[in-house]
């Protein structure tokens, strides 16, 4: 016979595993709670990150139109602006050996038509000999452009590209700054050779395009910043023009491309909009609704447990009541009979039970009955199925147990257990019992036959007057 221990209600190995784990979560009514809590705020944050992509989506769609927007403006007034470099390369091939009137009346209709036009020049051998308007561009006459450093480079390029090399925004010789697009001017000779007779530059403010477009810093509104690079045409390998530089690292920033006379620049634009306190509720929301779902399954699970305790324990003893015993019962008969293995059922009712209620009242036999149900406990393994299933009737099922010396130790010890003194009610007693046994065979194979045999076997016993109750004082 094993060693006694506390009885226990845990699942039947018969279970299937899934049950098992299922059983152990019920089991601990906190932990399903935070894994409630935890799954509902996922999915919350889940529909939130939804909700914040489709936003930012939106939001990028529309930095993407406002950019395009800013970008065609710059490209419509700079092309429209350098584009008249065109015009005085036409103007000089057209007439090699102009008079200065002429091309005077040629510059001041440019520049009547595009007011950002600083200046005009026209450069014979790369010297600049003409300048329109004179007043204010005195400076820049006589100008040799490759003894200039700042300019050399852009108009060596310009020579053996052969193709207009914008350069800028720079600092012009006569003072301020502007962005100068260069045109060579080559005649072809009859012979089908080439001559270079110079240049024609025309030099033009940026700073009122930019401002109408929007993307000056100081002038900026709303909540979206722009930044230009592309000096000297180069595109992304230029240096910046405007704007904070970093806004083309920037992960969420937009770039685009402005294609001008020569080359190109690139925009930069990010959307700045400060996100306030709003992600903050919204983050607190949902961890208010997590901690309550959590606290609501673990409440849910609490009481179901409870209930169900109700609905299977003896609430005086806290033993397995007749419905739990018949469950279980059933379960254990089950696999002793397909294992063939021994199952021994002890019927026993305290002797004397009435007298005790009467001289003592209710209380006093309430207290006898839970001094009994732990005494028996005591003599009790896991595995062993013990209940109260009415009055003072208490029903032992031992799983593997059959008729010898080891379950003739345990009724001994039963009766022993029982029959100590047990402190706890109001007066001492005494109790006895009364056991009847019955093992499954051939004859019993059943939970309901055991349960009729032992009663018989009890009932006799009690009828012989085998044990007596013995009350104390």
């Amino acid at each position: 016979m094993p060693s006694p221990g506390a009885f226990a209600t845990s699942p039947s190995a018969a279970d299937p595993p899934g049950n098992r784990w299922t059983a152990r979560l019920w089991g601990w009514p906190l932990l399903a709670g935070v894994l409630a809590g935890a799954a509902v705020g996922g999915i919350l944050h889940g529909f939130v990150w939804l909700e914040q992509t489709r936003r930012q989506e939106i939001e990028h769609a529309v930095l993407q139109a406002q950019a395009a927007t800013v970008r065609a403006h710059l490209e419509s007034e700079l092309n429209a602006s350098l584009s008249m470099s065109l015009a005085l390369s036409s103007f000089v091939l057209a007439q090699p050996d102009f008079s200065e009137q002429a091309a005077a009346q040629v510059a001041a209709s440019l520049i009547r038509a595009q007011p950002a036009i600083r200046s005009i020049a026209l450069a014979p051998d790369n010297v600049i000999r003409h300048i329109y308007p004179r007043a204010g561009n005195e400076k820049a006459l006589g100008l040799r452009y490759m003894d200039t450093p700042s300019q050399r480079d852009a108009v060596l390029r310009m020579m053996r590209e052969k193709r207009p090399v914008i350069a800028g925004p720079i600092e012009l010789v006569q003072g301020g700054q502007g962005i100068i697009n260069r045109i060579p001017v080559v005649f072809t000779q009859p012979d089908g050779t080439t001559r270079y007779w110079g240049l024609v530059a025309v030099a033009i403010d940026p700073r009122p395009i930019f401002e109408r477009a929007g993307v000056m810093p100081e002038n900026r509104s709303g909540d979206t910043r722009y930044a230009l690079r592309g000096k000297d045409g180069l595109g992304a390998r230029g240096a910046a023009i405007l704007g904070d530089a970093t806004l083309f690292s920037q992960p969420d920033a937009v770039t685009m491309d402005i294609l001008i006379p020569g080359g190109r620049w690139q925009l930069a634009a990010r959307s700045v909009k400060p996100t306030g306190i709003a992600g903050l509720g919204v983050q607190a929301l949902i961890a208010l609704l997590a901690l309550a779902t959590g606290a609501l399954v673990a409440y849910a699970i609490t009481a179901q447990r409870r209930i169900r305790s109700m609905a299977l324990t003896d609430p005086l003893t806290g033993l397995a009541n007749r419905y739990q015993f018949n469950q279980r019962g059933q379960e254990l008969v089950a696999l002793s009979r397909r294992n063939q293995s021994p199952l021994t059922l002890l019927n026993i009712d305290i002797d004397g039970f009435k007298a005790i209620n009467d001289t003592y009242g209710h209380a006093g036999g309430d207290a006898v009955l839970v001094q009994v149900a732990q005494a028996l406990k005591t003599c009790c393994r896991e595995t062993d199925l013990l209940a109260r299933i009415g009055g003072d009737e208490f029903l032992i099922l031992l799983p593997d147990t059959a008729s010898g010396p080891a379950l003739d130790a345990l009724l001994k010890r039963l009766h022993d257990a029982v029959g100590q003194v047990m402190p706890g009610s109001h007066t001492a007693s005494r109790a006895g019992i009364s056991i009847g046994v019955a093992s499954r065979s051939s004859q019993t194979p059943t939970l309901e036959g055991l349960m009729h045999e032992a009663d018989d076997i009890m009932y006799r016993a009690k009828a012989r007057g085998q044990k007596q109750l013995d009350l104390a004082g």
